[in-house]
């Protein structure tokens, strides 16, 4: 009784419904990596390396689900997860190496290749189950601001930032790991660069759910990342550009303010369409204005449709945090859609000019 009555908060939280939905995206992320280690390690074991997988996924899972509430309670929830992703990994080592071989203790005095590959793929569990308990604590904070007035819309816009921030879609991480997974054996090359970029893509993530505030340069690198992952995947039928003014390096800016202009150019104007399609990224100065395009040549605007809870989210955070900015979305003369960014008196672009 007394352990069903410590784990009452965590289940509150996520609801039972939340909970399996939580065990299904495991489930799913194990698989992946189940694949992406037989093609790459043991191309004889698969069944091993899906048990080996399956113990560690799951472990870390149930770890989050009987420790998260416990371990809150003695440290910041950005860090719990670090002791208790250690100790769903540990146990979920032991359990793979019982049931593989018989020797609970074989990955730590043996098989140190799969403690290693263990250990990696951890640590992205531990960014992808650390996040989901991040989203819900900012899902309470922004119910909470609901109830103040003169305070609401700024904490509200910090919420929402937080939550935004927190967000790694499990199927762009599933899909991104299947096409490593595919190009380990046909273009290895491809597929170290293609793991390069999901690890910067992942870091980058997670350093923005400490801050406020980023560089140009910052977020254009998160950018880039994205679009080489997105370039691989879809084999030549996305082309893109970044024409970017290094002088604006240092330009401040809300983070994951270009992030989202550029995976809706992907998802609308380039991914449905079967030939394609191009996405171009210019930044300029223009007197005491910054301006950061995203162009495409999709389909262009619908004028029945409403914009997205991301193009919103962009809208009012550089409306609320930084006076005088906006963003546009317009008809692209060469066709297709024109997202324009202006930051009004952002910080000095040119840090030589101070």
């Amino acid at each position: 009784m007394a352990d069903a009555s410590a784990n009452q908060g965590y289940y509150s939280k996520q609801n039972w419904r939340g909970l399996v939905r939580s065990y299904l995206y495991t489930s799913l992320f194990c698989i992946a990596i189940a694949v992406l280690t037989w093609l790459a390690f043991n191309p004889t074991g698969f069944v091993s390396s899906l048990i080996v997988s399956f113990s560690i996924g799951l472990s870390i899972n149930t770890a989050f689900v009987l420790l998260f509430d416990r371990a809150e309670k003695v440290m910041s929830p950005y860090l719990a997860p670090i002791p208790i992703t250690a100790v769903g990994l540990t146990i979920g080592l032991i359990i793979g190496g019982s049931l593989i071989l018989g020797r609970p203790w074989f990955f730590f005095t043996d098989g140190y290749g799969t403690l290693i590959v263990g250990i990696f793929f951890g640590v992205i569990g531990y960014l992808v189950i650390g996040t989901r308990a991040r989203l819900s604590e900012t899902q309470a904070e922004l119910a909470q601001a609901q109830a103040e007035q003169e305070r609401q819309e700024k904490l509200l816009t910090q919420t929402e930032l937080r939550l935004l921030q927190a967000q790694i879609e499990p199927h762009f991480l599933f899909n991104t790991l299947t096409n490593i997974a595919s190009l380990i054996r046909t273009d290895p090359d491809a597929a170290e660069q293609m793991l390069e970029n999901l690890t910067t893509l992942l870091r980058s993530s997670l350093d923005r759910t400490r801050v406020l505030e980023t560089t140009l340069a910052e977020e254009l690198g998160m950018v880039r990342a994205y679009l080489a992952i997105q370039e691989t995947r879809m084999r030549g039928r996305l082309r893109y550009a970044i024409d970017h003014d290094a002088k604006l390096d240092n330009t401040r800016l809300p983070p994951l303010i270009v992030q989202p202009l550029v995976e809706n150019a992907v998802k609308y104007a380039v991914d449905p369409r079967e030939k394609g399609g191009t996405i171009n990224i210019i930044t300029r100065q223009i007197e005491d204005r910054v301006e950061i395009e995203v162009l495409d040549d999709g389909p262009g605007i619908d004028p029945a449709s409403q914009p997205g809870t991301g193009i919103r989210n962009v809208k009012e955070r550089l409306t609320s945090l930084i006076a005088g900015s906006s963003l546009s979305l317009l008809e692209n003369p060469d066709g297709g859609l024109r997202a324009v960014i202006i930051l009004q008196n952002s910080t000095n672009p040119d840090p030589q000019q101070t």
